[in-house]
């Protein structure tokens, strides 16, 4: 992974709740750039566009036709979900202070990430990694809930080292 410069892909999420009786399935676009720059940009059914870049942590909701900043304590909630999964991106699984990671070998092979803070072991059980035939990129991300909920994410259309212009990560548009 340390070869990754950026990636960009289309992603589908499936959240599964034991009181639905299908889950509720999300579509959008994602976009990083090493270090640390991540747009992660839902199309539907909701409209939400959530950027990182240095330091900074946006989010934005579509309202009204028109896109409006979300501003509230769920920012610095969003911005330790995102961080994790930029240092999942640059492959730093190792020094990661809030995971112990356990490769699982196979095909595909896995990364099983349990949480070691307790605040963390409230809300997620566990997360799989599971990684694709090629080279420094994750094809999918299921987080498990102890309350027997779950999020899958699946990347497809996965463009490696492609050139992401700066704006991607300090715009809404």
């Amino acid at each position: 992974m340390a070869n990754v410069h950026s990636v960009s892909a289309h992603f589908t999420q499936k959240k599964n709740l034991r009181i639905l009786a299908r889950p509720l399935v999300s579509r959008g676009l994602f976009y990083y750039r090493a270090p640390g720059d991540l747009r992660w940009e839902y199309l539907s059914p909701v409209r939400d566009i959530l950027l990182i870049h240095g330091e900074r942590v946006a989010k934005y909701t579509w309202s009204n036709g028109k896109f409006a900043e979300d501003e509230g304590p769920q920012i610095e909630a969003t911005r330790v979900v995102m961080g994790q999964i930029s240092s999942w991106l640059n492959g730093d699984f190792q020094d990661n202070r809030a995971f112990v990671p356990k490769l699982e070998p196979g095909t595909p092979a896995k990364i099983e990430l349990v949480p070691v803070k307790d605040y963390l072991k409230t809300y997620i059980e566990r997360v799989i990694l599971t990684l694709s035939k090629t080279e420094g990129v994750i094809s999918s991300i299921e987080i498990l809930e102890p309350q027997g909920s779950s999020t899958l994410i699946e990347f497809s259309h996965i463009a490696l080292n492609a050139a992401i212009s700066g704006t991607t990560f300090e715009s809404i548009k």
